[in-house]
């Protein structure tokens, strides 16, 4: 009779084993759930956050293109340049391209030459015709011929000078008062410069006399 508790011992310690593999197994079950739980959440992200997601695209997803194997074209790249030896962004045979809009018109050339410029010194003073004032003038000259023109004006200035003050006291005070006569008297001194040196050096090429200064006393 003392032998049958021995004999049920074994029996009791079954549940304790049967507790340790159902706990060790939920244990298994939650780290299994837990690692699939990280491993769709990493699937699941944006391409750039998820290095794996962009492995698999890249190693198994096809590129974006045309549906041929062809990458996809980049929005951004610049445009090919113009093919050498075109006509300002034809299509590369030879076409012209068409105009940027209306052209104006085309500046006149009109050839052109250096002024020389001669003052003679000192003032041309004379008494004026029917008058008991006289005038005190200053005179400059004009020629856009070689510097020949000017040389020979200075050799022949004290010539110069008795003509243009022969021709001064031809004038009246009316004759010298006035734009408009103070031109005609320009235009009368030049002619009797140019009549004289072509009767000294067969040329004038005085080509405009200015009255610098008109002074009536």
């Amino acid at each position: 009779m003392a032998a049958e508790p021995e004999a049920q011992e074994p029996k009791k310690k079954l549940p304790i084993v049967k507790i340790l593999v159902m706990v060790v197994g939920a244990i298994v079950l939650i780290g299994v759930g837990a690692g699939a739980a990280i491993l769709f959440n990493k699937l699941t992200k944006p391409a750039d956050e998820n290095p794996l997601a962009i492995v698999i695209e890249r190693k198994g997803a096809p590129a974006e293109g045309d549906g041929h194997g062809e990458a996809p074209k980049d929005e951004h790249a610049a445009a090919p340049a113009p093919a050498a030896g075109g006509h300002g962004g034809g299509d590369g045979h030879g076409a012209p391209a068409a105009p940027a809009g209306p052209t104006g018109k085309p500046v006149p050339s009109k050839e052109q030459f250096v002024t020389s410029y001669f003052e003679f010194p000192g003032n041309f003073t004379t008494n004026l015709r029917g008058s008991r004032r006289f005038a005190q003038m200053s005179v400059a000259l004009a020629t856009q011929y070689d510097k020949k023109v000017i040389e020979n004006v200075q050799k022949h200035e004290v010539a110069i000078r008795a003509e243009v003050l022969a021709l001064l006291a031809e004038q009246t005070e009316a004759d010298v008062i006035g734009v408009d006569n103070r031109k005609k008297l320009q235009v009368l001194i030049r002619d009797a410069i140019n009549k004289l040196l072509n009767e000294r050096v067969s040329f004038g090429g005085v080509e405009d006399v200015y009255i610098t200064a008109l002074v009536l006393q």
